[in-house]
């Protein structure tokens, strides 16, 4: 496997350029967190799980460690990883799916960075490939279920993104934060552990997926945080060059 490399000037130039890509593709960027994280909870090891139905996923994760205020780390495939290697310099590692023994190396790497620090999470994306944003059902590996346990206690967070067009040249992005599962000493003892919540991680990020998309249509959005705004879409400038007023969106 390949271990993530942070430092902090591979950090801020990485963050860079994730965060110029983000203002140059999306109009809005909207946050929603179900539970606010207490101090204690920022002591446990936090594992995020979400779906993972675009190339800006990855993006998104650094843009929620950043407003969350953790030091975060993304499990990659191990192809991409080699590919666009610098991404190590802002906490990602590998993955090789196809690989056991590597992929078993990856689970203990993660739970130790886990336990390392306290106000540290991993992000996953168990689906382990990109899928279209409403496919059901989601199929997940345990990779998640694997690395709670080694580390517990732990708290595993659904997460839920979805992109959509509404009234502007450049689309939305919203991202849903659900409540956590917390896997302690008791959780460790149920029957058949890793596949009983494995499956619980599924149905959960699909209830968050599900609300979310519910929220975006009935425009349910008054309790999603704003963390971003894009650089001017044509329509904006345009408006702007003719003095006109903005018509106003959430």
């Amino acid at each position: 496997m390949i271990p993530a490399q942070k430092f902090p000037p591979g950090e801020k130039l990485v963050w860079l350029l994730v965060h110029s890509s983000l203002r140059g593709h999306f109009d809005r960027v909207f946050l929603r967190v179900q539970e606010d994280l207490t101090d204690e909870q920022r002591q446990m090891p936090i594992i995020i799980c979400a779906n993972h139905s675009s190339w800006w996923d990855g993006y998104v994760a650094a843009l929620v460690e950043r407003h969350l205020k953790l030091d975060g780390y993304l499990m990659m495939e191990e192809p991409q990883l080699k590919r666009y290697f610098f991404f190590r310099w802002i906490g990602c590692f590998s993955v090789d799916r196809h690989n056991p023994r590597s992929a078993i190396q990856t689970i203990h790497y993660a739970a130790k960075l886990l336990k390392k620090r306290t106000n540290r999470m991993v992000w996953l994306f168990p689906q382990g490939e990109i899928s279209p944003n409403d496919y059901r059902p989601l199929t997940f590996f345990s990779g998640a279920a694997h690395i709670a346990k080694l580390a517990a206690p732990a708290l595993i967070y659904p997460a839920a993104i979805r992109i959509e067009y509404l009234a502007e040249q450049r689309p939305d992005l919203y991202i849903s934060l659900g409540k956590p599962m917390l896997i302690g000493e008791q959780e460790l003892q149920t029957s058949g552990f890793l596949k009983q919540y494995t499956q619980c991680l599924q149905e959960k990020v699909t209830a968050e997926l599900d609300e979310l998309r519910e929220d975006v249509i009935q425009g349910r959005t008054s309790n999603f945080t704003r963390i971003m705004r894009g650089r001017s879409s044509t329509n904006r400038m345009f408006d702007a060059a003719l003095l006109r007023k903005q018509i106003q969106h959430q």
